[in-house]
């Protein structure tokens, strides 16, 4: 789905302080451009985090607040998890006993998915909501302005029509973006919200001065460890284009193409693991989609495109990352892509974090039941580390891989930060400062990163702002 017309396809600017394995520096995010938005291509992990996520959020958005709203999504989203004859997955789980680390959670690979088919907000909510009478949708639309009266009253959005045709909707009570990390401070900025500094460049006349408007962007880079197998255990392109699993799908909607392929997760302290169960797929697939360099690549997933390979990768992270970086505008056409900077590994302590991510995956590999599939990890061999030994226990060693091969998460948010200060873009009732009936309820508003995947969260968060909105208390 990615790099078709349901995706926006962005790319970031070129990145200071990592991908450097990459073509111009530059790390591609994708995102969803459809009902349903990024949940039509994202891997529909199912996570919301740790309780302690929530501390620093406002009132309101603990995770005791936020708790009834979880187990409603949890509800409604479909939770699927890996198969129980997933051998990965198992021996990820029984591991947890040999670990000497501390704060360690392992489970299963959870994902959002209704008898082998995606299972998105789409299919949950719009689908059911499809024939209400209060409900009209416009396809092929772009919303390219939020309109103002005088007393700052959001009074509508402008948009632009399939055929080019430009009109106002006006908005009787509240205007709602939904438009995502990237977009919705985008729209904001041309409708005049954001630091007056950066919309004076642009000849945007100033209807709220918030100068954080597209500050605190904020994802989750990670690291592939590509772990070579002896045992025949894990998801291979030859295994998948067997007629057994092919027909095990297609008749009755189970088997490897019913999964997402994130066999298990794991946290220790702020470090996280993804077990990705694949130990081949298509080269020029995955070249495509992240934008590595070829001989990157080929150093970073040794004989990937071996259809037989047995291997798999531990995608390795910094649950807490404090890199944060920015969405601007390139100028002042909706239709031209903001420049998108996540500031990858620009503070420091996201390499530590991430080296940490590393040592959890490799003590992982150390385990009676990985020995026992002769698990061993890869060590890429590039031109930028030939310096230094090859070793992920090497802290130098490890860096430089970092910012050479880490890519992104596909998990960018906080754009639009939620909080009580004066500086924040959203109140704690999702209500844009400085203007009235402008609310916003998607990823961006996120205050801080969530120790796992945001797909989730963010679900429940829309929950809640339904309540919010309503005036009534969660029953």
């Amino acid at each position: 789905m990615q790099k078709t017309d349901v995706d926006w396809s962005y790319s970031t600017e070129p990145q200071r302080f990592s991908s450097k394995g990459f073509w111009n520096h530059i790390q591609k995010i994708p995102r969803g451009k459809g009902l349903g938005g990024s949940g039509q291509i994202n891997h529909l992990v199912h996570s919301f985090g740790k309780p302690e996520d929530y501390k620093a959020w406002p009132r309101g958005w603990s995770h005791a607040d936020l708790l009834p709203y979880f187990k409603k999504v949890s509800d409604i989203m479909n939770v699927m998890s890996s198969p129980e004859e997933e051998y990965l997955a198992q021996a990820f789980l029984m591991a947890e006993e040999s670990l000497k680390l501390n704060n360690v959670t392992l489970q299963k690979g959870m994902y959002t998915t209704k008898r082998g088919s995606r299972w998105s907000t789409f299919n949950a909510h719009l689908q059911n909501a499809w024939n209400r009478k209060n409900l009209h949708i416009l396809i092929n639309t772009l919303v390219s302005k939020v309109l103002f009266k005088e007393n700052l009253n959001a009074d509508g959005i402008k948009v632009i029509y399939k055929d080019g045709s430009v009109g106002n909707i006006a908005a009787r009570k509240e205007v709602i973006l939904c438009a995502g990390v990237i977009n919705s401070p985008q729209l904001l900025l041309l409708s005049g919200i954001g630091s007056a500094e950066e919309l004076d460049k642009f000849q945007i006349p100033v209807v709220s001065n918030v100068p954080e408007v597209g500050k605190n962007l904020f994802d989750h880079l990670l690291l592939p460890l590509y772990v070579n197998l002896q045992a025949r255990v894990s998801i291979t392109l030859y295994k998948l284009q067997t007629l057994p699993e092919v027909l095990n799908y297609f008749v009755f909607g189970r088997g490897w193409y019913a999964t997402n392929g994130i066999m298990a997760m794991g946290r220790a302290n702020d470090s996280g693991v993804m077990l990705f169960g694949m130990g081949s797929t298509d080269e020029k697939i995955l070249r495509s989609l992240s934008n590595y360099k070829i001989e990157h690549y080929k150093s970073m997933y040794p004989s990937y495109d071996n259809n037989s390979r047995e291997g798999f990768l531990f995608l390795s992270y910094c649950l807490q990352p404090k890199s944060r970086g920015s969405i601007s505008l390139r100028s002042n056409n909706i239709r031209h892509h903001p420049k998108i900077d996540p500031a990858y590994l620009q503070h420091y302590d996201d390499v530590l974090c991430t080296y940490g991510a590393i040592n959890f995956a490799l003590q992982t590999l150390e385990t009676p039941k990985f020995r026992e599939y002769g698990a061993n990890v890869h060590h890429p061999d590039l031109e930028e580390c030939r310096h230094l030994p090859q070793d992920y226990r090497d802290i130098e060693y490890t860096e430089c891989v970092l910012r050479v091969g880490a890519l992104t998460s596909y998990h960018v948010c906080g754009s639009c930060r939620m909080g009580t200060d004066d500086r924040a873009v959203v109140d704690e009732k999702l209500r844009v400062r400085g203007v009235k009936r402008l609310r916003i309820v998607d990823a961006s508003i996120l205050p801080s990163p969530i120790s796992g995947n945001p797909n989730s969260v963010v679900i429940a968060i829309a929950e809640r702002a339904s309540d919010l909105i309503l005036g009534r208390t969660f029953n």
